[in-house]
């Protein structure tokens, strides 16, 4: 039997696991895009961005099992992800990921927390 403070504390940390799982069932599967803003050059770096265009090129890296594809002039670096890339060029795609500066050169960063997905 459990006594009357550790039913408010079961009841506390109950609630806790609801609210959290309502964060996450909101921004990771009923909209994935909560938090974004559209990618610009200017837009600081760490900032969830999100953007669509056509893919003109797509390389992997030598090494880490990375791809870079180049989606409608700006770069786009795909963690660990080059096994899973079946776009090719032409390919409309929706990046959704963080903006970062690589040896001076801005790029979005596709990791666990973006995604890639094809419109066309």
């Amino acid at each position: 039997m459990l006594t009357g403070l550790e039913k408010k504390a079961l009841a506390v940390l109950l609630a806790v696991t609801v609210i959290l799982a309502g964060f996450f069932l909101w921004f990771g599967v009923l909209n994935p895009d909560a938090g974004t803003v559209q990618y610009s050059e200017n837009i600081p770096d760490k900032t969830r961005v999100t953007f669509t265009g056509e893919i003109t090129s797509v390389k992997l890296t030598a090494t880490g099992g990375h791809a870079l594809l180049n989606v409608s002039g700006v770069t786009v670096f795909v963690e660990g992800g080059a096994e899973n890339i079946f776009y090719t060029a032409g390919d409309t795609v929706r990046v959704v990921g963080i903006a970062d500066t690589y040896s001076g050169q801005r790029e979005i960063v596709v990791g666990t927390s973006g995604t890639l997905e094809l419109i066309k």
